[in-house]
């Protein structure tokens, strides 16, 4: 993976550096959806990772979250999230990143978070561990459940909102600390990196999931869905937490949240 990690750093930086160029600018705010927004920023960013992976790797595919998926003649697909937290973005909230990720046979086997606010890249290859700017990163130690910084994901849909309401009540019941900092892909770094202690939510994700869900695992944390079972298994969710952290907050039987 290699080649294929230094290529997905170095168009992470450049899209980022894009994106950059635009923001605190007064953009146009499009709505994909309910509480989906898009910019000329995420587009823009996107035309540029996709045109550059076409000109290195055409056989793969590319599944993009502003232009869709493109199909390749390989095992592999290029899973991209030009910018992740468009909200934030779009109201000069310096909490955004760039995710991609490298899918082989549908499995995510690398994955690359920048934040180009921070100068942060975080990077992870299957088997290879994980890393912060080219430092190794871990999951959190043990912790208490009332001391955990537990990352809450709000869903776009409207008909799993009240399931993520009562997931936030009961993690917060006993660990008050949650968050949401607008950008799962960083969400998902912080984790693998112990800033955060866990990530839960009743929606799966995939453009800014999937490729961190590889680097939690690469940091020595654990990631399954809500009921402690395999994650993708039914669409039950995401929780992402160090070993002894992820136990903890499974016992709270976080399935009930379910919609």
């Amino acid at each position: 993976m290699e080649r294929e990690l230094l290529f997905a750093r170095r168009v992470a930086v450049e899209a980022g550096e894009l994106i950059m160029a635009y923001f605190g600018r007064d953009l146009k705010v499009d709505m994909k959806g309910w509480a989906d927004p898009v910019t000329a920023a995420d587009r823009a960013a996107e035309t540029h990772i996709r045109a550059r992976m076409k000109d290195e790797f055409p056989d793969d595919g590319i599944m993009g979250e502003e232009q869709g998926v493109t199909g390749g003649v390989s095992n592999r697909a290029w899973v991209v999230d030009p910018l992740d937290g468009t909200a934030n973005f779009a109201g000069g909230m310096n909490l955004f990143a760039v995710c991609i990720s490298l899918l082989v046979d549908g499995q995510p086997v690398m994955n690359v978070t920048h934040d180009p606010i921070r100068g942060e890249t975080f990077e992870a290859v299957k088997g290879g561990g994980a890393r912060l700017n080219g430092a190794p990163i871990r999951v959190a130690d043990p912790t208490p459940l009332a001391g955990m910084l537990v990352h809450m994901s709000f869903p776009r849909d409207v008909a799993a909102w009240k399931g993520s309401l009562e997931l936030t009540r009961r993690i917060t019941a006993v660990a008050p600390h949650a968050r949401n900092i607008g950008s799962s892909a960083l969400a998902q770094a912080y984790v693998a990196c112990g800033r955060m202690h866990a990530h839960a939510r009743v929606s799966t994700g995939e453009y800014d999931i999937v490729g961190g869900n590889l680097m939690i695992e690469e940091a020595g944390g654990v990631v399954t869905d809500l009921c402690g079972d395999p994650y993708g298994a039914g669409g039950r969710g995401l929780l992402a937490a160090a070993p002894e952290n992820h136990k903890a907050l499974v016992a709270l039987d976080l399935a009930g949240c379910l919609p």
